[in-house]
């Protein structure tokens, strides 16, 4: 955790880059950081908090997963918001 102390004011594409070269832990940061917005996006569709967190789970997982494919032609937080609606709209 303490690795991760230091790059909590880090940009996100610095964080996706450290990830995708093997700093697996600063995942964490990227969470953290877009939590907020994509519990919003599960509440707004009308879900309850704990399917809202079990979707929440399912987004960030599919976007750790995926990361190689990220290529910075939105932020991190359009790409993980994406994911999240895709989601909600399959559950």
């Amino acid at each position: 955790m303490l690795i991760a102390k230091q790059f909590e004011t880090a940009s996100d594409a610095e964080l996706i880059k450290r990830i995708k070269q093997g700093e697996l832990d600063l995942f964490e940061i990227l969470i953290r950081r877009n939590n907020p917005f994509v519990y919003k996006v599960g509440r707004s569709y009308g879900f309850e908090h704990q399917d809202v967190e079990d979707l929440m789970q399912e987004t960030f997982i599919a976007a750790y997963l995926n990361l190689e494919k990220f290529e910075n032609r939105s932020s991190f937080k359009t790409w993980v918001t994406r994911i999240m609606l895709n989601q909600c709209y399959h559950k």
